[in-house]
């Protein structure tokens, strides 16, 4: 599985040390059902259970998931973990996992299109 690396501009403590590089992977489809599960949320309203999936929690879940290691640790990373990051850093993970996602839905619109004007 190809991983796209970049280094952060603060970087990500742990301990002592500093680790500046980030390495992010492809999704799988395990990630999208463990990413599901983790932001699905059951209330009680007027006596019946009700389930709903929180887009905001579901998109930190996948980033999280997404993110193969920074520096000398490995993933998977926890919400807890991403907290951790200065702001700039987590927007650039941020953007560079779009880009990653973008990469892949041209590589895929790319592949319908060749195979179609076959």
């Amino acid at each position: 599985m190809a991983i796209v690396t970049f280094e952060l501009v603060h970087g990500y403590q742990m301990g002592e040390s500093t680790h500046m590089e980030v390495g992010l992977r492809k999704l799988t489809t395990g990630d999208y059902i463990d990413a599901q599960l983790a932001a699905e949320k059951v209330v009680v309203q007027n006596g019946k259970a009700l389930s709903y999936t929180s887009d905001v929690l579901m998109g930190l879940e996948l980033l999280c998931r997404q993110v193969e290691y920074i520096g000398a640790i490995q993933g998977p990373f926890t919400i807890k973990d991403v907290r951790k990051l200065h702001e700039d850093d987590f927007q650039l993970i941020q953007e560079q996992a779009e880009a990653l996602d973008n990469q892949l839905a041209e590589a895929l619109a790319e592949r319908g299109r060749s195979v179609g004007g076959a």
